[in-house]
């Protein structure tokens, strides 16, 4: 199987509260996607967003980094988002990987964040998948 249809099954598996088989999906969709990751980073390229499985790469790690980030795992999600930083083409996304990184390293617990300087009444037309969208409080964060 790959990335994007371990990534599926982990989402499934979660609408349906089936947290093991979640769990199993989405481990299985990380191990993948941090082999497609490690090969980026070895070969210094970009993430391809036009390739699905190289999409839901970026899109199982983003979600690997949130994680990071709601357990208090600061040093761990600030080191992810800035290498995805440098991973990704995209200015958007470019943005949003530094915004979560800028939150973490400020301290601001997720949920602040979340409510605080992330837009949710905005999904992103060009990546639905990713939360990308900041409120303007978020050049606070910029400016400390």
């Amino acid at each position: 199987m790959s990335v994007k249809e371990h990534y599926i099954e982990f989402r499934n598996a979660l609408s349906k509260q089936d947290t093991k088989k979640a769990e199993e999906e989405f481990e299985k969709a990380y191990n993948e996607a941090f082999a497609i990751y490690q090969n980026k980073l070895a070969n210094n390229e970009k993430f391809d967003l036009n390739n699905e499985e190289e999409l839901f790469a970026l899109v199982t790690l983003f979600d690997n980094m949130v994680g990071y980030y709601s357990e208090g795992m600061f040093e761990d999600g600030i080191a992810l988002a800035e290498s995805l930083v440098d991973l990704v083409d995209s200015p958007k996304l470019k943005e949003m990987f530094k915004g979560f990184s800028l939150g973490m390293q400020a301290g601001v617990p997720l949920q602040e964040f979340m409510q605080k300087y992330v837009d949710l009444s905005k999904v992103d037309p060009e990546y639905p998948q990713f939360l990308c969208n900041f409120k303007e409080e978020i050049k606070e964060l910029i400016n400390e």
